[in-house]
C-alpha cells in the first residue's frame, strides 16, 4: 500500500473550535488514532503549526463528519482492535478522562514541544524567571470569557473562583519553599495582580518581548514550567499541567468544596462538572 492509499483522519474544524486548551486535545485525539491505526492524518492551518512545528498536509477532500456526541464510548476507541472510523473528519472535543490518554502520554507531550526558534525564545524568558528564584510557583487564574456564564446553567463549569482560595493555597506552601517566585497567568492580570502583591508576582510580559502571533503561549509554557501549579476550572491551564513534567503539586478550584483540591493531570476529567454536551 503506498502512502496516497492508507486511510485519512481528519479534523476540518481544528483551530476554529474552541481555544487552545481544546485543540490540544482534538489534535492529540486526531494524532493519536491516526498513529494506533496506521492512518495518515490531514489537517487545516492552526496555531500548532507555528508553534510546534507540525507539517501535517492540507485536507484535500470533504469527508463524512464524525460527530462526537454521536458516539458511544469513544473514550476506547484508541484500544479496539479494528479501527472505528476511517477516511472520516472527526468533529468534537474529546476531553475524556485524562486515565485513557496514558498509554500515550509521552506521544502526547511530544506533540507539544515548541519549535527551536519558539523554544529559543521561551528559554530566554524562563532563565529569567529563575534568576528571580528557585521554585516557581504558578498560578493560573481565568476570568474574562467566563463572566457571561454568572447566571447560566453552565456556571458550575465555567466559575470564576475568588482569589482567597489561591491565596490561602499559597500561604500553606510558601513558607517550606526553597526560595520561591511566584509567577501570576490570568486573561485579566492587571485586575487580579494587585490580590497578590505581597508575593511579589511576576508575569509574562515581565519577561518576554511581545509575542504577538500567539500572545498567550509565554503564560502556557511557562505554566508547562512550574514546580507547583495552581490553576482554573480551563482546559487552557489543565494541557499545561499534562505538559509539566516538572511539578510536584497540583490544585485547582472546587465549586463545591469551595477551596482549592489536588488532582493528577493523568489521572483527571479535564474539568470539574462538565456538561457531555460540552467540555
Amino acid at each position: 500500500m503506498t502512502e496516497s492509499d492508507r486511510p485519512v483522519v481528519t479534523m476540518s474544524t481544528l483551530g476554529r473550535k474552541g481555544r487552545f486548551g481544546n485543540q490540544i486535545f482534538q489534535y492529540a485525539f486526531l494524532k493519536i488514532y491516526a498513529q494506533v491505526f496506521g492512518f495518515r492524518v490531514e489537517t487545516p492551518e492552526w496555531i500548532g503549526q507555528y508553534l510546534f512545528g507540525h507539517k501535517d498536509p492540507p485536507i484535500t477532500k470533504k469527508l463524512p463528519m464524525i460527530l462526537e456526541e454521536e458516539q458511544t464510548n469513544l473514550q476506547r476507541i484508541f484500544s479496539e482492535a479494528e479501527p472505528r472510523y476511517q477516511n472520516a473528519d472527526f468533529f468534537g472535543f474529546y476531553q475524556f478522562h485524562t486515565s485513557y490518554f496514558v498509554p500515550y502520554k509521552d506521544y502526547f507531550q511530544s506533540l507539544f514541544k515548541p519549535a527551536p526558534k519558539i523554544n529559543a525564545q521561551m528559554e530566554k524568558g524562563l532563565n529569567k524567571l529563575y534568576s528571580r528564584g528557585k521554585t516557581i510557583v504558578g498560578l493560573h487564574i481565568r476570568r474574562g470569557d467566563y463572566k457571561k456564564y454568572k447566571n447560566s446553567d453552565r456556571k458550575k463549569v465555567f466559575f470564576i473562583a475568588p482569589t482567597a482560595w489561591y491565596k490561602n493555597w499559597l500561604n500553606s506552601i510558601w513558607p517550606n519553599l526553597n526560595d520561591p517566585v511566584l509567577f501570576l497567568s490570568s486573561d485579566e492580570i492587571d485586575v487580579v495582580a494587585p490580590d497578590f502583591s505581597e508575593y511579589c508576582p511576576v508575569v509574562s510580559r515581565d519577561l518576554f518581548d511581545s509575542f504577538p502571533k500567539a500572545s498567550f503561549y509565554p503564560d502556557f509554557y511557562l505554566l508547562t514550567q512550574c514546580d507547583a501549579m495552581a490553576i482554573s476550572n480551563s482546559t487552557f491551564s489543565f494541557t499545561a499541567s499534562m505538559l509539566n513534567n516538572k511539578a510536584t503539586a497540583f490544585v485547582r478550584p472546587d465549586i463545591d468544596f469551595k477551596k482549592l483540591i489536588a488532582y493528577d493531570p493523568w489521572d483527571s476529567l479535564p474539568l470539574l462538572n462538565r456538561f457531555r454536551s460540552f467540555y
